[in-house]
């Protein structure tokens, strides 16, 4: 349905004004947020000192989930918008929009090409932990969601450095961003923990 909006508003308004529309929203929500934020820290103050820690620890992760999922949609915009300005369609050149994200032809192709397959196996232990560790149910959509916005905002946690030096250079002669081949992680991620995990995706 966003994939949708975004496109209509596109077609008939013009990339500009989609740009300045998103800065507005994303304005509004930051504003909205602090003075969220705000209110809880005046409301810690009041508090008895031995529940100061948790409340403190529980508004740090609250911040670390925003800041990641504000991430993640910068991140996106970013990549739609030079996707729009190389002549490609919303849906991104290795993955598609399907309900869940999946890896479209190019994409495996791209796997194969680059080795990234045996550089997603190596790595595969520490994303496992890293899932379970940052996922607390087993709802398939947490799951799904964790993968999609860890992966593109924070690659090193999937891949080496040298690893994610390779895909940015493959990404550079290709005329795209490392957010389209972090898309490919995630959903070799995803698909491989509900393997493992025995996690019923709906499909």
């Amino acid at each position: 349905m966003e994939d949708r909006i975004s496109s209509i508003i596109i077609e008939h308004l013009g990339l500009s004004v989609f740009i300045i529309c998103t800065l507005i929203v994303g304005i509004i929500f930051l504003s909205i947020w602090c003075y969220k934020v705000y209110l809880q820290v005046k409301g810690i103050k009041d508090l008895p000192c031995n529940k100061h820690s948790d409340k403190m620890a529980e508004h740090d992760n609250a911040v670390i989930r925003i800041e990641t999922s504000i991430s993640y949609l910068t991140k996106e915009i970013d990549s739609a918008l030079r996707l729009f300005q190389n002549g490609f369609s919303r849906n991104d050149v290795f993955t598609k929009t399907n309900s869940p994200l999946s890896i479209t032809e190019k994409g495996w192709e791209m796997i194969h090409r680059l080795g990234l397959d045996k550089i997603f196996e190596k790595n595969w232990n520490s994303i496992d932990r890293m899932i379970a560790e940052g996922v607390d149910t087993d709802s398939a959509y947490d799951i799904d969601r964790f993968c999609i916005e860890q992966a593109i905002v924070f690659p090193e946690k999937f891949l080496s450095e040298e690893d994610i030096l390779k895909l940015k250079e493959d990404a550079f002669q290709n005329g795209l961003t490392i957010t389209s081949y972090m898309k490919v992680i995630a959903v070799l991620s995803r698909d491989r923990y509900f393997k493992e995990h025995n996690i019923k995706s709906g499909e």
